[in-house]
């Protein structure tokens, strides 16, 4: 395994499901197919679908995508399970025991990530990968590898707001933009004559990212 050549794994949304969880949400005796999902609804609204599997315990893990922390209800295709507290999915690196020992990982590591770098914690597994996010796996452009950057400390707090304004130096304004401000936590300032690509605009639009 090269450090440089990661594997990335993308982490959705997700509610785990125990069997009297399923069988209220998709009748009594229902499996899960690898398709199966439900609505998340927060405040009377829904908020879209997450896939499901099966487990032991009812669970609700989302990404930044699908909102905030907080009570949510699942509502399947005959009834409806809740309130359920959510927890935030987070990306993370996942190294064998024997290779976090010879790279010299400790608790936190930045990795690269297509244009974005990330601060992620380093858990031991059997297999090495990136387990990231949906929402900053999408933002970097969808990449099968990521990069660790050895000796790089990146400590900003993803959750908290960057101030003022991101300016994109190129004249076209893409939807990569628009999901790496988004990721961020930013707004993307518009210069004169700037272009933005409709896909940027929908996207930006739906988000409010753009500053007035």
């Amino acid at each position: 395994m090269r450090p440089d050549a990661i594997p990335v794994r993308a982490m959705a949304s997700r509610a785990v499901l125990p069997p009297d969880a399923i069988a209220a949400l998709f009748g009594p005796g229902a499996r899960l197919g690898p398709t199966a999902r439900v609505t998340l609804v927060r405040l009377g609204r829904a908020q879209g679908q997450v896939a499901v599997v099966s487990g032991a315990a009812l669970a609700v893990t989302l990404d930044r995508s699908m909102g905030d922390e907080g009570a949510v209800r699942l509502q399947g295709p005959v009834g409806v399970v809740g309130p359920v507290e959510t927890g935030r999915l987070c990306s993370r690196l996942v190294l064998p025991d024997g290779l976090r020992r010879a790279w010299n990982v400790g608790e936190s590591a930045t990795l690269a990530l297509g244009p974005l770098a990330l601060a992620v914690p380093v858990a031991s597994g059997p297999e090495a990968r990136a387990e990231i996010e949906r929402a900053a796996w999408l933002a970097a452009g969808r990449p099968e590898t990521a990069r660790w950057l050895p000796g790089v400390a990146w400590e900003r707090d993803p959750e908290t707001p960057d101030p003022g304004a991101q300016v994109v130096e190129r004249r076209v304004v893409t939807e990569t933009d628009v999901r790496q401000a988004r990721l961020r936590r930013q707004r993307i300032r518009l210069g004169p004559g700037q272009i933005v690509t409709p896909a940027a605009r929908s996207l930006a639009r739906e988000w409010d990212v753009f500053e007035d």
